[in-house]
């Protein structure tokens, strides 16, 4: 079938989704002006695949085309309910023109990125997780009920936050398209989800901020575009530095001072070089930005990943699968908080009799949402967990500091801090507890590699790298908040006092931790010698490798805290943001004299939008500062993941944020902030415009979406076996495939179970160590699969067949070249053979009747 007409079924699929959510979205959203049509969609896919998910949990429904109908039609149900309900309360009417617009810019960027996927379309080993994911993808397909089981643990379900693949398996089945061509469809769909949520975003905040911009209709949808520029589109600046370097420009000390791998050396002489860097996989280095070091200088790599190299890597990773509903996270935000900033006490906008009146301690409180509001909300909230855990709290934070600002933006009792803090509080466990429980059976069978919070003792972000990787970003952020400060009254003697008070603060905690190290080792409690483990177990998380017998262990724990203490200007910059943004928040709430004061008179006041996007800008700094001190205890012994996924989250952030301010400053007139943002924009703008036809040199094949088509040719045998176990095997029997090393990934290994979905009795070993946070179950495995494939002894291997219920061995090229001959010839005599062709063998074992 032609991969045009299975994009068409795919896209029009979405649309079916964002139908059947629209009528209870508009309802849900009455106080955006495009009433949420722009998140429609992930609105639709969220709550289609959390009821789909739930029931077929139960095994009330079944992992069939069938089912989904069933549960949009129960979707559209409800939303029409809830609209014929709601026909007589008068709400922001959706313009046509919206709608238009929204829809063209999704259709734009679908359209525009399935044309990048056909051009590197491999779902391959190499360089990423798509193995992984595609494995996922395939075995939720051939899940009957879920849990699904795991491809790479066959008696286990998934252990990961699986969540965004079961929405993708939605939408294969849904449009009937094939997996493999799914996977690149799903890349272009996240993609264009995410630079419509952008487009949406930043346009309800310029229209809700009218005295801000004056201009019409037309001007804010078109300003709305630089939502998606920002989010999705721009990089950082390392593709202009990689340009640079392969140019031969800059010195040979100024690329050592900046210490980005790759790029430290001396650049090649100008008569050499080129515009266009050609070094291979240079772009990949984009997300390598920072560069941390152990204590005895050996280097800690640091994953920096922004949306545009994530979707020109083409992962279908957790992170990326979560864009789409992050942007829907801060549209209840906005939609929240605009309706509690109208009149958070009494909600008197809302329709009468539809208040929901809370009794708690004697007390009767106004809740902000009614209780199918709340639902929702919860469900969206508590998605964001199963989907990609980390921004669970992150957004659940955004959503109640937006409420509690509202209500400290408005009130003129704002010095009654308890009361705010009570208002955020409660929404707080009220959207916490049922954000849980509505995905309870994932949280009873999720397993984990997180192992607590650590300090980061040794590695502060270098400000040059944290430049590189946010400058364009960041440029727009401090001037917005330069400009917001201004407005407000707030001086920068006022910022610089605070901001040395909570630094010396800092440092004075940390101070205080080493001197009580130092006074144990001084009274014998440590030993000196074990002082640097001592320490590292103590705060870091656990002893540093090679240190316990360090002579000199205690001086190059010193050496190096020196060094973090010598490198203060990322973390201070951070908090000097922070403290200013705190300081006009305080202002606006208090000071009846600023403009942005609820009673001031201000020709500017009332610019609700611009108090969010202050939220949206503090939260990502947050985000930034916490890793400079803390990290997530995993696998990896280091605050690699942890800058990974908050960085990420900070990014999408300050995009978001960052647009609106940025169109504030072309309708405002503001030409030299509009100058210098413009520039670090196109600086920005470099890397997507030439990652992309490199990342796609690298394929050099034939445009097309289906991510395997490259194996027909590398691994034509493998490729035949695996299409026939696709047509001919249906449900979920056991596979048994020569499994991958513990301490390797990225490899050809767990390629039958990858591609076909079957469980296996162990694919990526590593990964399994990271996905369950141990090793036991695959550490029991790893004998009994060397014994299957090299023993002669039939009852021995028959026993072990039976234990780990085996239907099916898959003998092919990788399994003839590790395993001796004798052990793959027994199974001619245990096992019928149900396909033979060129190196591949396939057993089925034998039924009891045989």
């Amino acid at each position: 079938m032609s991969q045009l007409l299975l994009a068409f079924r795919w896209y029009v699929a979405i649309q079916a989704f964002g139908l059947a959510a629209l009528p209870l979205g508009l309802r849900l959203f009455r106080h955006l002006p495009d009433r949420g049509y722009g998140v429609s969609k992930p609105l639709g896919l969220l709550l289609a695949g959390w009821g789909f998910w739930l029931l077929a949990t139960f095994g009330w429904l079944h992992n069939t085309a069938g089912g989904i109908v069933v549960v949009l039609a129960l979707l559209a149900a409800a939303g029409l309910a809830f609209a014929v309900k709601s026909s007589n309360h008068p709400a922001h009417p959706l313009s046509w023109r919206t709608v238009v617009v929204t829809e063209l810019v999704f259709a734009v960027a679908f359209v525009g990125w399935c044309l990048v996927r056909a051009h590197m379309p491999r779902i391959e080993t190499a360089g990423g997780e798509k193995w992984m994911e595609i494995a996922f993808l395939r075995a939720i397909l051939r899940s009957d009920i879920f849990p699904p089981h795991d491809p790479w643990l066959s008696g286990f379900g998934i252990s990961y936050y699986y969540f965004g693949y079961v929405i993708m398996a939605m939408l294969a089945r849904l449009a009937s398209v094939p997996p493999s061509i799914a996977f690149n469809l799903g890349i272009a769909t996240l993609f264009a989800l995410t630079c419509t949520g952008a487009f949406s975003l930043v346009y309800n905040l310029i229209e809700k901020d009218p005295k801000g911009f004056r201009k019409p209709l037309g001007s804010a949808l078109g300003s709305a575009l630089l939502g998606p520029l920002l989010v999705a589109v721009m990089g950082n600046l390392e593709g202009l530095l990689e340009v640079l370097h392969a140019r031969g420009i800059g010195t040979a000390a100024f690329w050592a001072w900046l210490d980005i791998s790759r790029i430290d050396e001396p650049p090649v002489l100008f008569s050499q070089g080129s515009w266009v860097p050609t070094r291979f996989f240079w772009w990949w280095q984009a997300s390598r930005v920072l560069q941390d070091y152990t204590p005895w200088g050996a280097e800690q790599h640091v994953i920096d990943e922004f949306p545009v190299f994530s979707f020109t890597l083409g992962d279908m990773h957790p992170h990326v699968l979560t864009l789409p509903f992050v942007l829907l996270a801060i549209a209840l935000a906005l939609n929240l908080y605009l309706r509690a900033r109208s009149d958070p006490g009494t909600l008197q906008d809302e329709p009468r009799g539809e208040t929901w009146n809370l009794r708690l301690l004697g007390r009767t409180i106004e809740f902000p949402l009614r209780p199918w509001e709340l639902f929702v909300y919860a469900l969206c909230l508590g998605g964001l967990g199963f989907l990609n855990t980390w921004d669970f709290p992150i957004y659940l934070f955004i959503i109640c500091a937006a409420y509690a600002l509202a209500g400290l933006s408005v009130t003129r009792h704002a010095s009654r801090i308890t009361h705010h803090v009570s208002r955020f509080a409660l929404l707080f466990v009220t959207l916490l507890v049922p954000g849980i429980l509505l995905y309870l059976p994932f949280w009873l069978g999720f397993q984990s590699q997180a192992g607590g919070i650590l300090l980061n003792l040794f590695n502060a972000t270098r400000l040059p790298q944290f430049l590189v990787m946010f400058a364009p970003l960041a440029f727009v952020a401090a001037a917005f908040v330069a400009v917001q400060a201004r407005q407000d009254g707030v001086r920068g003697r006022e910022v610089g006092k605070w901001t040395a008070l909570v630094a010396l603060g800092v440092l004075g905690a940390l101070a205080l931790l080493l001197a009580l190290t130092v006074l144990l080792v001084w009274l014998g409690i440590v030993p000196p010698k074990g002082a640097a483990a001592y320490v590292s177990a103590w705060l870091g998380g656990g002893p540093i490798p090679g240190l316990e017998d360090v002579p000199d262990a205690p001086g190059l724990i010193s050496r190096s805290l020196l060094s973090r203490l010598l490198n203060p200007w990322t973390s201070l910059g951070l908090i000097a943001f922070l403290v200013a943004i705190v300081l006009i928040l305080v202002r606006r709430s208090t000071d009846p004299a600023s403009p942005q004061s609820p009673i001031s008179n201000s020709p500017i006041s009332n610019s609700s939008t611009s108090t969010f996007a202050l939220l949206l800008f503090a939260t990502g700094a947050l985000l930034m500062l916490g890793v400079e001190f803390v990290y997530l205890r995993d696998v990896f012994g280091t605050r690699m993941n942890t800058v990974f996924k908050f960085y990420f989250q900070a990014w999408v952030l300050w995009g978001v944020a960052g647009a609106y301010a940025l169109a504030g400053f072309v309708q405002r007139g503001r030409v030299g902030l509009v100058v210098v943002a413009g520039l670090l924009v196109v600086g920005g703008l470099v890397y997507p415009v030439l990652a992309i036809p490199a990342r796609a040199g690298e394929y050099g094949g034939p445009s097309t979406l289906d991510g395997t088509a490259y194996l027909v040719e590398a691994q034509p045998d493998d490729v035949a076996a695996i299409a026939w176990l696709n047509e001919n095997v249906d449900g979920a029997p056991v596979l048994l495939e020569a499994p991958g090393d513990r301490y390797r990934a990225y490899v050809y290994e767990g390629r039958v179970s990858a591609q076909t979905g079957l469980p296996t009795l162990l694919g990526w070993a590593g990964h399994e160590h990271q996905w369950r946070g141990n090793y036991d179950e695959p550490a029991r495995r790893e004998p009994d699969i060397e014994t299957l494939y090299t023993s002669v002894a039939p009852g021995e291997v028959l026993a072990l067949m039976d234990r780990y219920d085996i239907s099916y061995v898959y003998v092919g090229p990788l399994e003839r070249a590790r395993y001796p001959a004798a052990g793959l010839a027994k199974f001619a005599g245990l096992m019928d053979v149900v396909y033979d062709s060129g190196t591949v063998t396939i057993y089925r074992a034998r039924t009891n009747d045989q």
